[in-house]
């Protein structure tokens, strides 16, 4: 990909194009690319990330559970802070696992290093996987809010916690999905203006239940198959390469 350079870049620093796809009506949008970096999208703009990072599922002991925590919320927390409102809400969904000495506690890690980093936890949920095709050490999800220092939200009487399926993915999808019942009860309790992000879009579910529930999505996949596969199935179209506002490329 060509990199791009314009006054809003930092000298030395080279930003990637991302190929874009988007809906006829432009409320639907992939961006496939890293999301490390989110250039494409507005500070401030998005309403809800809501988004299952790939799991830690390598290496053993506390020292490499750690470099992925911090890793997720320096690497990529980030952008997420710079593009989410002042109010937006942040939603993880995070496997926990056994290493073969011990239950890690990936949900306090995170939580740890999401709070060194700016971060405050405001409600925590509960999905257990039923009738999982995985060992039993690999069934345990947790779901984490978070909004920014200052940013506090009322607690609710309602309990997050399910026990469900692992749901079928798309046939050509090489990732797991969240169950849909899961991310429309996270979506309809959080803010309700702006796009809903999901920076490891995957096969698309929570673009799909955005849609759903009337809501812009903004989607960001690294992997070019995958992208395609989200692509595919929201009826998106490739409206070509991204640059933030699109007027760098006329500069």
């Amino acid at each position: 990909m060509l990199a791009a350079t314009g006054p809003n870049v930092a000298p030395g620093e080279r930003r990637l194009a991302m190929t874009r796809y988007e809906s006829r009506d432009g409320r639907l949008r992939l961006f496939r690319g890293d999301s490390h970096r989110l250039h494409p999208i507005t500070s401030g703009s998005v309403g809800v990330i809501l988004t299952s990072p790939p799991y830690w599922v390598r290496g053993r002991g506390r020292p490499s559970a750690e470099r992925y925590a911090h890793d997720l919320a320096v690497g990529f927390g980030r952008e997420w802070k710079r593009v989410l409102a002042p109010d937006g809400d942040l939603w993880l969904v995070i496997g926990d696992r056994h290493d073969g000495a011990e239950w890690v506690g990936m949900d306090a890690l995170v939580i740890g290093w999401l709070r060194r980093t700016g971060w405050r936890l405001q409600s925590r949920g509960f999905w257990a996987q039923t009738r999982s095709r995985e060992r039993w050490d690999n069934r345990v999800n947790y779901l984490l809010r978070f909004r920014k220092v200052g940013q506090v939200v009322r607690p609710r009487g309602t309990t997050l916690c399910w026990m469900l399926p692992l749901p079928r993915s798309h046939p050509d999808s090489i990732w797991d999905a969240i169950p849909e019942p899961v991310v429309q009860t996270v979506l309809e309790g959080s803010k309700k203006r702006g796009p809903v992000l999901d920076p490891f879009a995957g096969s698309g579910t929570v673009g799909r239940v955005a849609a759903s529930l009337g809501r812009e999505w903004v989607g960001v996949e690294r992997d070019p198959r995958m992208a395609l596969v989200t692509a595919r199935r929201l009826q998106l179209r490739r409206v070509g390469a991204s640059l933030p506002d699109r007027r760098r490329a006329a500069r």
